[in-house]
């Protein structure tokens, strides 16, 4: 399939995987975490806001990289014990949402600092 043909498609998207979708509202300074198809509304407010493209912190990739351990370690190491194999679960699955929280803080801090430096020049 072409690239242009993948264009006129509403559910392609580029940086699809690289990106999240985030917006600045410059009305109440506040930033939304949006899902790829819905529009670029503040959540707040319900102004229109101005889209902001970030790429994914390391954080995120080390939450992916944590699942991905975790998977691992239960599908190929052999632990009779349920408990254990929850306990081990828990313990990746905890870790994977700790990285992913804080890459997620660490894109909105971004993008808030961005928005208000793109307001602020357009104000000038």
């Amino acid at each position: 399939m072409s690239l242009n043909l993948l264009k006129g498609n509403a559910f392609y998207r580029t940086w699809a995987r690289l990106s999240v979708k985030l917006v600045y509202c410059s009305n109440c300074d506040a930033v939304s975490t949006l899902a790829s198809l819905e529009r670029e509304r503040c959540q707040t407010c319900g102004r229109p806001a101005a889209r902001i493209v970030l790429r994914r912190p390391w954080q995120h990739w080390a939450a992916v990289g944590v699942i991905a351990i975790g998977a691992a370690v239960l599908l190929v190491n052999y632990l009779p014990e349920v408990e254990f194999r929850l306990l081990v679960l828990l313990f990746f699955v905890g870790l994977s949402l700790f990285f992913s929280s804080w890459g997620l803080r660490v894109l909105k801090d971004r993008a808030l600092e961005l928005g208000r430096s793109r307001a602020k020049e357009e104000t000038e």
